[in-house]
């Protein structure tokens, strides 16, 4: 599965954190989240069925954070979710869609106090 840096997304962390402090990561994926279930109006046909299935977050390599998300998640997910800061380096939010395409974004941090700052 190919990553996909072409579809809008946007991921928010601090510049800076101090070792150990709880930090809040921001994310939002612009999305049309099509159930399959809606018609088109004009010809009546369905609308094929694409969603973001999945979400992930990786600190420094590590998984930290993952979400399987279903038919109820509004277009344009947004997420939000604490963190604690260990060490400085690379977030990345990775989302799945259900077409088999695979986006991510990613931030650095720099964290004060840790071994790699």
């Amino acid at each position: 599965m190919a990553i996909n840096d072409s579809r809008r997304r946007r991921l928010k962390v601090p510049e800076t954190a101090q070792k150990g402090e709880i930090i809040e990561v921001r994310c939002l994926a612009e999305h049309v989240m099509q159930t399959g279930r809606r018609r088109n109006p004009d010809t009546g046909e369905l609308i094929p069925r694409f969603l973001i299935e999945r979400c992930e977050c990786h600190y420094n390599g590590q998984l930290v954070f993952s979400a399987d998300w279903f038919n109820g998640v509004a277009t344009n997910p947004y997420l939000r979710f604490k963190l604690k800061a260990l060490e400085t380096g690379k977030i990345e939010i990775t989302w799945f869609e259900s077409d088999g395409v695979k986006t991510a974004a990613s931030a650095e941090i720099v964290v004060a106090g840790s071994e790699t700052d």
